[in-house]
């Protein structure tokens, strides 16, 4: 006789885990709502009255409860009145935020006591310690969701464990690699307001009418090492996560936050991405909240964002067609000089696209002069793999330019030795951009780099103003056509030249400046009536340029090939295109005519695309490859008026 037997096991199913009143602990606290959490559960939010009124949540002593459980969310929203933002990230941000997490009394969680107490080792290599210091903090749990909640608090914080800690609003943790595989990734946090208050809609302040209500850094998430050994060995887990928009959001705008802020993240490893944001610049979108004249510039931090070995790094548009038009930032200005992104460490596969630095949402300066640096340490190095605007590859090209206005631009690191490193700069709008080092000669659009800025490319480009060396010159220019020279190919594996085509800031602080990118040509493509390698001449009919226009090429050195349609078929309302030659991604265009107006149709990977076209007939189809997928733009440029 068989005999089945069956065990009976209880199931607990994802919760909402209700906080009901203002109150730090006790029944219907966000205590006891924490302490209640199980994997898969929200916090939710239902304080009387329903409607209408801002909250303020004072932090308990030594903190809340430290949040270990995985697909945890914390939603702000649930509070009734709550709304989330429904404007573009070039108008008003119009969110109503009802819940208030406030560590202005001075109490927060220590993080690595907290953290090695519920693991129950004492870690010689933790990523945090005890004067790091969280209104949130998380550990170990992955996929949590911190969404429309105000975060106020003094800079620094106490504990029983320290006392005048670093306040860090909210902390992700990861636990060793030797001793669990939990690294708290695909951290999401959106929709919220760090130093702000809600009512006001204005920078908010400690009672003493002077601090700012804002922590030391609002998010920070480092790598642990290995538990066995002292001094960080090995340091193998890092955590990952969004600020901002998420990856094929359905509602983008709802996930816009607002930083005022000395330091917005501090962080190591990698994937992020950080879209979406104002960062020093208050939910109207134009009103500057400049932390180095607040307080006397005391709550100044190392920039906006900061990322140490990072990679994978996405600052604005990712350029797939997807929530393109809502992922980008809006970087307020310093006027007493500051950072906006700090590196240090690996930049492997970088994006910086679609943002506006020292602009505010109507793209308007906000006029303090040449005080900000947009890049600290980008690292000439193997590891650097930077864009910095648009790939042209067909997919939002428009969207993924940056534009800068009064600022000083970047700054770099070390010498390089090898050609593996690229930093692309393309299709950008510079105004009144200027370098930290002015007797340095201009990267791409104007860009100059200081320090070791030139030597990277002294390595593999020939600067010795022989024959003809990389400086691109602009020969013969009129309304309808361009001639010059680009320079010649600089060796394996920069074998293309792209030439962009900008109008020029007629009121260059520095050499020239690229304010609104034209179009753009390859040397020796189809489009180049010059068959010489390095020289060109370019048809410019239909660019709008007239007598007296002020135009500027930089060329880009460039490992993509022209891709080629080599296969074409319809199938129905199915078109079939193959593509020979090029990197792995790229745009399809289609006009109704040879010489027409192209649009986006779809996006090739992997040297093919099918797509649905059901309409005219007649239609023309090109592929476009950026020439950025792994290329380095050329330190010079030269400008032009056309008589």
């Amino acid at each position: 006789m068989l005999v089945g037997m069956m065990a009976l096991v209880p199931i607990t199913r994802a919760v909402d885990r209700i906080v009901t009143t203002d109150a730090a602990t006790g029944a219907g606290s966000l205590t006891a709502a924490i302490n209640a959490l199980n994997d898969g559960d929200r916090i939710t939010f239902n304080i009387p009255p329903a409607a209408g009124e801002v909250h303020y949540i004072q932090t308990p002593l030594d903190g809340y409860p430290l949040i270990a459980k995985n697909n945890i969310t914390v939603d702000g929203y649930t509070q009734g009145g709550a709304l989330s933002n429904t404007a573009s990230i070039h108008a008003t941000n119009n969110a109503a935020l009802k819940i208030v997490l406030t560590s202005t009394n001075g109490n927060a969680l220590s993080m690595y006591t907290a953290c090695s107490t519920l693991a129950g080792l004492a870690y010689p290599n933790f990523g945090f310690g005890d004067g790091e210091q969280a209104v949130l903090g998380f550990f170990r749990a992955s996929n949590a969701w911190v969404k429309g909640i105000s975060f106020l608090a003094a800079p620094q914080t106490s504990t029983s464990q320290k006392a005048n800690g670093d306040c860090k609003t909210i902390c992700f943790a990861v636990d060793a690699p030797d001793v669990s595989s939990q690294a708290c990734q695909n951290f999401h946090v959106s929709g919220c307001w760090f130093g702000v208050d809600p009512v006001t809609r204005q920078v908010a302040y400690m009672p003493d009418g002077t601090t700012v209500a804002t922590p030391t850094i609002c998010i920070a998430t480092y790598g642990t090492g290995t538990n066995g050994t002292p001094g960080f060995p090995n340091i193998t887990d890092y955590s990952s996560g969004t600020l901002g928009v998420a990856a094929g959001s359905a509602a983008p705008r709802a996930e816009f936050n607002v930083f005022v802020t000395g330091y917005g993240l501090d962080s190591q490893g990698g994937p992020f991405r950080i879209c979406g944001n104002f960062w020093g610049v208050l939910p109207d979108g134009h009103t500057l909240a400049d932390i180095s004249v607040l307080n006397g510039g005391q709550q100044e931090g190392d920039a906006y964002v900061e990322f140490g070995g990072g990679h994978d790094i996405l600052i604005g548009t990712d350029g797939d067609g997807v929530n393109d038009a809502d992922e980008g930032n809006i970087f307020g200005s310093y006027q007493n000089g500051g950072v906006d992104i700090y590196y240090y460490g690996s930049q492997a596969r970088n994006t910086i696209a679609g943002n506006g630095f020292g602009v505010d949402i109507h793209g308007t300066s906000f006029g303090v002069g040449q005080q900000t640096k947009l890049v600290h340490h980008f690292n000439h190095d193997a590891t650097c793999q930077v864009r910095f605007g648009s790939d042209f590859n067909g997919v939002s090209d428009a969207l993924e330019a940056n534009t800068v206005a009064d600022s000083l631009l970047f700054d770099v690191d070390s010498t390089s030795t090898t050609n593996s490193f690229w930093i692309s700069m393309r299709g950008n709008s510079l105004t009144n951009t200027a370098t930290p080092n002015m007797s340095r000669p201009p990267i791409g659009d104007g860009q100059q780099a200081s320090g070791y800025g030139l030597e990277v490319y002294e390595e593999f480009i020939d600067i010795s103003g022989g024959a003809q060396s990389i400086l691109p010159v602009i020969g013969a220019a009129t309304a309808t056509s361009l001639s010059g020279t680009c320079g010649l190919p600089v060796g394996t594996p920069y074998t293309n030249l792209v030439v962009d085509l900008y109008l020029a800031d007629p009121n260059p602080a520095s050499p020239p400046q690229g304010m609104t990118w034209l179009a753009s040509f390859t040397d020796n493509s189809a489009a180049d009536s010059n068959p010489a390698v390095g020289a060109f001449t370019f048809n410019t009919a239909g660019l709008g340029l007239h007598s007296g226009s002020q135009i500027t090429i930089t060329v880009s050195y460039t490992s993509d090939p022209r891709p080629i349609i080599g296969s074409f078929a319809r199938a129905g309302n199915q078109t079939m295109i193959n593509i020979e030659n090029g990197p792995t991604t790229y745009g399809i265009q289609k006009s109704s005519a040879l010489n027409g107006t192209y649009s986006f149709t779809a996006t090739a990977v992997n040297g093919s695309a099918t797509f649905t076209d059901s309409n005219s007939p007649a239609s023309f189809y090109r592929a476009t490859s950026g020439g950025t997928a792994n290329g380095q733009t050329s330190p010079f440029s030269d400008v032009f008026t056309i008589p």
